[in-house]
């Protein structure tokens, strides 16, 4: 029985763990979305009387069985390419299609998963991460929704620590393709314009004082706390906006954010997660509703291995 990795072909993550699985013989077969259909083939058939689609993944390199699939690890795979002599019409059109027919017949394999893709799209979505985080214990900061600007002035003048903008779903990509980071931003209420009303927009109250932050990874039960230090204004308001200013170290997670973690995970059907959390001066853990279903780990990072070890036990264990 072999494990799936997919992912596009420069992933230093998936590498770390591929490594391990190879040195506990656990065939992997790895490829991207990206090499479909020109450098990849994949047929599937349901034949009557039986529920499991049969069938194979052809790349390059490898073949493989659906029947002898025991575990995907959907990771971070690039768009489906198509040939250059398709309009932009047909292109349209096959990706519609390639994600009906390749995505629907991978998320039918009844397999372990880290993660079912359609779970991964559930988890992206903070409105929802926030609500069942509270529900499941965990203290989540005061959020607004909102695209009146006059509400967001408002929710500005309630807090007088003050108030961060976020991006829903990361940052907007430019004409030419190139991805734009949009960090956590502080904003006053006379900063607010009546664009806010050109879309939904997040706000937050800012955690004041702020201790440290931490990145929660967690791989089925088993939790990996780091503690991030910033040395700068802009890593204190988003430590992804100043990577070479931090300091890193191991911490403990207390009990009942252990438990509220757990919790929210298992509504949400992940075995894997990156969560970040602000702690204050009081010693309270604040859920801000991120939790990534493919975050990342594989960089100076002091629980890189133990998390790659981890991830190798879930895909290759015996219990698949």
């Amino acid at each position: 029985m072999s494990v799936v990795v997919i992912t596009r072909r420069q992933d230093p993550t998936a590498d770390l763990v591929i490594l391990r699985l190879a040195a506990r013989s656990v065939p992997v077969v790895r490829f991207d979305l990206g090499e479909f259909p020109q450098a990849l083939t994949v047929t599937g058939r349901l034949a009557g009387g039986t529920s499991r689609w049969a069938g194979t993944i052809v790349t390059e390199h490898r073949r493989i069985e659906l029947a002898d699939v025991a575990a995907v690890w959907y990771r971070k795979p690039t768009r489906f390419s198509f040939h250059p002599a398709m309009s932009a019409t047909e292109r349209a059109w096959a990706e519609r299609e390639a994600k009906a027919g390749l995505g629907g017949l991978l998320a039918a394999l009844p397999v372990k998963w880290v993660n079912h893709p359609s779970l991964i799209s559930a988890a992206e979505r903070k409105p929802v991460n926030l609500s069942l985080a509270a529900a499941c214990g965990l203290t989540v900061a005061d959020t607004l929704l909102t695209s009146d600007a006059q509400e967001a002035q408002a929710f500005c003048a309630e807090h007088p620590h003050g108030v961060v903008y976020k991006s829903l779903r990361g940052g907007p990509r430019t004409e030419n393709g190139q991805l734009v980071a949009l960090y956590t931003t502080p904003v006053t209420a006379a900063e607010i314009t009546q664009d806010v009303s050109h879309t939904m927009h997040l706000f937050q109250e800012r955690i004041h004082p702020k201790a440290f932050e931490v990145r929660l990874t967690v791989v089925g039960e088993t939790m990996f706390g780091l503690r991030i230090d910033a040395r700068t204004e802009a890593g204190r308001t988003d430590w992804r906006a100043d990577h070479d200013e931090l300091d890193y170290r191991v911490t403990e997670v207390p009990a009942d954010v252990r438990q509220g973690v757990m919790a929210l995970l298992k509504h949400l059907g992940l075995v894997y997660a990156a969560l970040d959390l602000i702690v204050d001066d009081q010693g309270r853990w604040v859920f801000a509703g991120d939790v990534n279903p493919n975050g990342q780990w594989a960089w100076d990072h002091p629980l890189r291995d133990a998390i790659a070890d981890a991830l190798a036990e879930e895909l290759g264990g015996t219990d698949r």
